[in-house]
């Protein structure tokens, strides 16, 4: 099947001038093609799809996730996604903004980054699965009723869908930690540690001895399977990373450097300058005007 261009689809703008607050209970995404997919790259948040039916698959950068009974689905940003548009249209859907997820208490707001790049669609219990659409219900019923404190409720209850998101894979993670389970597939490998070591560790060389690997041959096999060198993914979650601690805590450069395992904070400073065209300091001020999540 021929698939359309790329659509860009920037959350921010979207939840701006459409949402609710930094949010929206649906997504309408112009159709490219004729066809029953669209290709999108998501800018500026990420969108949780909560699937109670089998729905086919979606494929994120070049790999792809057969979709089961009882799904939830998490789509990053900066990810070239082909998704069946029927799923957006029929699908329990929550799409925020990265100020919106930034704004939580540390560390979930950074552990749902980390875990989606590793595994962006997860398998549910028949249970908890109706624990997260009870959520999604409340969610969906409390912006529709314009109460006095509703953005507060609606707040309080998407952390709780956060939490139970994050638990998850928590336990997921926790299970092929136990079992030594090691995937075929050496891009869930990289991402699983990196979603562990990112802090710590920012070389290829790290993470291609910890799979046994050349750094060579583990760059190589990213680029392959996700259409990005190595170093973007590295970069790309220490990035994340330190944009929250600046936005939502006092910590200096100094602190969010050694934080992150930078030998220096102008280390710091160079790296964060290079990827973002700004200083921390000057991104740390133009956003003390967002305000604290639940403050």
């Amino acid at each position: 099947m021929e698939l359309g261009a790329v659509q860009e689809i920037d959350i921010g703008q979207m939840v701006k001038f459409n949402g609710n607050g930094e949010f929206l209970i649906s997504l309408d995404i112009p159709r490219s093609n004729q066809g029953s997919s669209e290709r999108l790259l998501i800018r500026n948040g990420i969108i949780f799809i909560i699937c109670k039916s089998d729905a086919g698959s979606v494929v994120i950068d070049s790999k792809e996730y057969k979709l089961s009974n009882n799904s939830l689905i998490v789509l990053p940003e900066n990810h070239i996604i082909t998704i069946h548009t029927g799923l957006l249209s029929n699908s329990n859907i929550i799409a925020v903004s990265l100020d919106y997820i930034l704004n939580m208490p540390s560390p979930i707001d950074t552990a749902i980054f980390g875990y989606s790049r590793y595994r962006s669609v997860i398998r549910i219990s028949d249970d908890k699965f109706n624990d997260l659409l009870s959520y999604y219900q409340f969610i969906y019923k409390e912006s529709k009723e314009h109460s006095k404190y509703q953005t507060e409720i609606i707040q309080s209850i998407f952390y709780a869908l956060i939490l139970e998101i994050v638990g998850e894979y928590e336990r997921m993670f926790a299970g092929a930690e136990q079992a030594h389970i090691k995937s075929d597939n050496l891009s869930d490998d990289f991402f699983r540690l990196l979603a562990l070591h990112y802090r710590e560790q920012h070389s290829v060389k790290y993470y291609a001895e910890q799979m046994h690997l050349t750094p060579k041959y583990l760059s190589t096999a990213i680029k392959r399977a996700t259409g990005r060198p190595i170093l973007d993914w590295i970069h790309e979650a220490i990035l994340i990373d330190a944009k929250m601690l600046l936005r939502t805590t006092d910590m200096t450069v100094q602190e969010i450097a050694d934080q992150l395992n930078f030998s220096s904070s102008s280390a710091f400073v160079q790296f964060f300058k290079k990827n973002t065209g700004t200083t921390p300091r000057n991104h740390k001020v133009c956003c003390t005007t967002s305000m604290s999540f639940l403050a």
